[in-house]
């Protein structure tokens, strides 16, 4: 059938099956309710949740708006993860992925998608859900684990994941319900309902382009016998047909509140790009930046183009880097990072003098930047990689212990502990060969860490150290300080930084790299937070061992 009568669910269909100031009515929602609360404790103390109140107010007056009422009891959490996602809990909490912000485009889109979650809240979906679950017992053991603590922290993780996952996994009519419904909350809000088929069109386009840059075929999973989503294809057509319906009921009028959006976004912009790039999918990465410099390109848009041919490092990538960091050093907003990025190109095609001025400018903007000390330190002096190669020695004493090798061990890598595996690790990187990856990886994975060659920067070392923790699930990742050192002999770097695994654990890392005789040899320590510097002079003290012998 042709028209709005396609749409899979139409709005008038719906009604809100939750009102303001729901409580748990029965043993099965008050089960539920002590699992969830749980589980929000250790999101707002979670280091991967993103301190940010204009966002957190600004995501509650977009809920209020689609909703057509307060909604005090509403809590949000913005949490550090790339991944494009939202979702609400029955108890009133609402997670907003950084990486659905960094991929909408105006407040319509972002309202499309918070729309869609709180249709599966007003709609019951999730309690449904939880007592599909209860009743083929897939979920009362963990509910109960949650609620009543009957686990270690080491266990957190999984054991949340676990729930989350399950509990927000809903059937293909629920999600429909939710469209129908998120589609009719943003017509009375005011929003232009066609956002959210843009939105959806916009993140089939992005996974098509991620898949055509790694010559792999695209399938949507939504297609699949064992997916709970409609087919994003058929999605999309739904969407668009509602929307159609709508406006043939003369309630389409509505705006898409970019100028809004870009305000609030401005100062985050940032670090949800970084997000992205360093997860090093530069299809995903290169459709993203285009589709946002549909409103022009700005300096931090061209810095990031760079920051994505850079991290990809094939054929040719290396003159699109240096033309990317160029254009973005031309504009007037340019990062100080561009003029960082592109005094490094600059050294790399021989221009010194103009690299210098380049790397200078960087300083002069970012005087107490992480990185500030190694770019002096390269600048006063005259600065080689070491030519002599051989075995890293490195004799641990007896309190370290060699952790036997795992299936996902490179063979250039040793690692031990000092005060168990789960609490600290010291790997030992003995000669990677050029166009080699610095940990272990899958040839057919969708994001790849950038293999190894003798002509990396100090910037390119540290890029592939971070790459390495991202595409491993890790969005919390800062660098404390660059800083030259000597190691095994030779002039090399150290990289202090500070990260996130999982929602429960701070964790800290600190590596030195020596490229001698175009092999890279490392030494890297890593560990939680609150027990990391007790083992940190130990493992200096292996590094200031630690000599290359032939």
């Amino acid at each position: 059938m042709a028209g709005p009568a396609r749409a899979a669910v139409l709005p008038t269909d719906l009604e809100a099956k939750i009102g303001a100031d729901y409580q748990p009515v029965d043993a099965d929602e008050r089960a539920i309710w002590r699992g969830l609360e749980r589980i929000e404790a250790g999101i707002r103390s979670s280091p991967q949740r993103l301190i940010a109140p204009d966002l957190d107010a600004y995501t509650r007056r977009v809920v209020e708006r689609l909703i057509g009422r307060p909604a005090p009891d509403l809590r949000i959490y913005v949490v550090r993860d790339a991944s494009f996602n939202a979702s609400m809990f029955p108890t009133g909490v609402l997670i907003v992925n950084t990486g659905l912000l960094v991929r909408a485009r105006n407040e319509a889109q972002f309202a499309a998608v918070l729309g869609h979650e709180v249709g599966h809240y007003l709609r019951r979906h999730s309690l449904d859900r939880y007592r599909d679950l209860r009743q083929k017992g897939a979920m009362a053991e963990l509910t109960s684990a949650i609620a009543h603590g009957s686990f270690g922290m080491e266990s957190w993780n999984l054991v949340s994941q676990a729930i989350v996952k399950s509990f927000f996994k809903f059937s293909r009519d629920q999600e429909s319900e939710a469209d129908g419904f998120g589609i009719m909350l943003m017509t009375r809000a005011g929003y232009s309902p066609r956002a959210a088929s843009a939105m959806c069109k916009q993140l089939i386009d992005e996974r098509r382009a991620s898949a055509a840059v790694r010559d792999k075929h695209y399938f949507d999973d939504a297609n699949s016998t064992l997916s709970t989503h409609p087919s994003t294809e058929r999605r999309i057509a739904d969407l668009a047909d509602t929307a159609d319906f709508l406006a043939g009921r003369g309630e389409l009028p509505g705006g898409d509140h970019r100028d809004e959006w870009v305000a609030v976004m401005r100062p985050y912009q940032a670090m949800l790009l970084r997000e992205q790039i360093y997860l090093n999918d530069p299809g995903a990465s290169l459709y993203l930046l285009e589709n946002l410099a549909r409103d022009g390109w700005t300096g931090l848009l061209r810095f990031d183009e760079g920051e994505v041919y850079r991290l990809r490092n094939a054929n040719g990538d290396d003159l699109k880097a240096a033309a990317a960091y160029a254009a973005a050093t031309g504009l007037a907003d340019a990062p100080p990072e561009a003029w960082r990025a592109h005094g490094y190109a600059l050294l790399k095609a021989g221009s010194q003098a103009e690299a210098h001025d380049a790397l200078n400018r960087y300083l002069a903007m970012k005087p107490d930047a992480a990185d500030a000390g190694m770019i002096r330190f390269m600048l006063s002096s005259e600065h080689a990689t070491h030519a002599a190669s051989g075995r890293l020695v490195v004799i641990p004493g007896a309190s370290w212990k060699r952790l036997p090798a795992s299936v996902r061990q490179s063979r250039w890598e040793e690692v031990w502990t000092w005060s168990g595996a789960q609490v600290d690790r010291a790997t030992v990187v003995d000669g990677l060969p050029d166009g080699k990856a610095i940990v272990f990886q899958e040839k057919s994975a969708d994001q790849q860490v950038p293999a190894f060659h003798a002509g990396m920067t100090a910037q390119d070392l540290a890029s592939m150290l971070e790459v390495s923790y991202r595409i491993n699930g890790v969005t919390t990742f800062d660098f404390e300080s660059y800083v030259p050192v000597d190691f095994a002999g030779g002039p090399g770097l150290r990289l202090r930084y500070n990260y996130a695994s999982g929602i429960g654990f701070r964790k800290k890392g600190n590596c030195v790299l020596l490229v001698a005789d175009k092999k890279l040899y490392a030494m890297k320590l890593e560990g939680l937070a609150n027990r990391f510097d007790s083992v940190a002079p130990e493992f200096d003290r292996l590094v200031a061992g630690a000599q290359l012998r032939r």
